[in-house]
Formats: C-alpha cells, sequence, structure tokens
C-alpha cells in the first residue's frame, strides 16, 4: 500500500451535551480538552471566590455597614470595629446630615399628608428650596442633587431612611422577593419613622411599594429624632 494513499478520516465524534466534554470529544481533541478544563477550573475557581465576595458583604450588612452608594440626607463614615463575636471589621457607617435630611423628612410629610405625587413634590421643592442654605449634594459622586421626580421616587422607596440597611432586593437586574433580603434593623440613626414609610408604600402600586413581611410595622425606636417623621 502507497505511503501517498490519504489517511482515513477519523469518525466524526459523538455529541457533547453543555457541561464537561465526553471522553470521545477528548481523546480526539486533546489540547482543547486541555483548554476546556482549564476553563472550567476557572469558572469553578471564580464561582467560589464570588461566593465568598457574597458572603463578606453579607456579613457586613448584618452587621449594620452600608454598602453601595450614600443616600441623600447621610454622609459616609469610615469605621473599624469589633464585633460582639471578636471579628475586626471595616466599612462604612452612615450618618445623618442635617440639613440634607430635613429635605428627606419634608419629601415624607408631603407624600403622606398631603399625598402630592412625586412629580408635585419635585416641582415644589424647586420652588421653595434654597440651595445655598442647604445645598444638595450627592455624597459619592460630590455633585448636585437634582430635584426630579426620578430622584424623589428613589427617596420614597429606600428603607434606609427608617434605620434599617437592606440588600439584594435585586439580582441581576431583577428583583429579588422580600423573604431573601438581607435586613439589618437599627444599622444606623433613621430620618423617618418605620409608620411613615409604610404609610408611604401604601400610596403606590402594589408592583412598586417596599413592603417587607420581616420588619412589620416599620417601627423603630427613637424615630423622629433626625427628621420630621
Amino acid at each position: 500500500m502507497s505511503d501517498l494513499l490519504p489517511i482515513p478520516a477519523l469518525p466524526p465524534a459523538l455529541r457533547t451535551p453543555a457541561g464537561r466534554p465526553g471522553w470521545w470529544w477528548r481523546l480526539t481533541h486533546r489540547r482543547a480538552a486541555r483548554a476546556a478544563r482549564r476553563a472550567l477550573l476557572l469558572a469553578e475557581h471564580h464561582a467560589w471566590t464570588t461566593e465568598l465576595a457574597r458572603a463578606a458583604q453579607i456579613d457586613l450588612v448584618r452587621a449594620g455597614f452600608h454598602l453601595g452608594p450614600v443616600p441623600l440626607g447621610y454622609r459616609p463614615r469610615r469605621v473599624t470595629e469589633v464585633g460582639t463575636d471578636g471579628r475586626v471589621r471595616q466599612g462604612i457607617r452612615l450618618v445623618v446630615a442635617p440639613g440634607p435630611a430635613y429635605i428627606i423628612g419634608t419629601i415624607y410629610q408631603w407624600r403622606v399628608e398631603d399625598e402630592l405625587s412625586p412629580r408635585a413634590i419635585a416641582t415644589r421643592l424647586r420652588a421653595v428650596h434654597n440651595d445655598r442654605l442647604v445645598p444638595l449634594v450627592n455624597a459619592t459622586t460630590k455633585r448636585p442633587w437634582q430635584l426630579t421626580s426620578t430622584n424623589v421616587a428613589r427617596v420614597l422607596a429606600n428603607p434606609v431612611y427608617t434605620g434599617a440597611t437592606v440588600w439584594g432586593r435585586t439580582h441581576a437586574g431583577q428583583p429579588v422577593p422580600p423573604d431573601k433580603w438581607i435586613v439589618c434593623p437599627h444599622a444606623h440613626q433613621p430620618i423617618i419613622d418605620g409608620r411613615t414609610f409604610f404609610r408611604a408604600q401604601l400610596l403606590t402600586t402594589p408592583e412598586t411599594a417596599i413592603i417587607s413581611p420581616h420588619l412589620p410595622p416599620w417601627e423603630f425606636p427613637d424615630s423622629g429624632a433626625a427628621g420630621r417623621g
């Protein structure tokens, strides 16, 4: 038989389901198999480190630390604390900013007592607010906080103003059921009381209302100390 005859083609590889490649695919694609193994190991390592990071975030939230952008009405204070379990934690605690906190209390008062819409609240605020006396600045970006209906609506839907830290309300852009939220009540000084926040939720649609079965009836101690409640 001549050495110039074409080499018979290998039979087609068996179809491999999604996931780990089958033995035939690994036999006929050794280099690709090694790359696939490396990719699988990297994916597993990434999942492991992501889970560790998530566990660390949950631990901070349950200890009362704030994660994410600082909401209007508060300023951040970075602290290092030793918990009751003996662990040292570093993170952000929220401290009330008196001037902006007054505006937050006013927004809730107009919503609950006057039943104004976010758009009407924003319009009234723009008419009466003196930014020279009480500058409204985003504590994270250091830019002016705009008196828009969108920002007002966000204020009215943020339970942080009741003194609670709530984390994990969304995942991958999708809403998470309230029983899956990570909640730490009494995490910082409240600006409004829980009952006021609850009444504000009753004025919105059921789809957008922020009501958690883990915090009924949204009442916190010393709730009127920082704002107008």
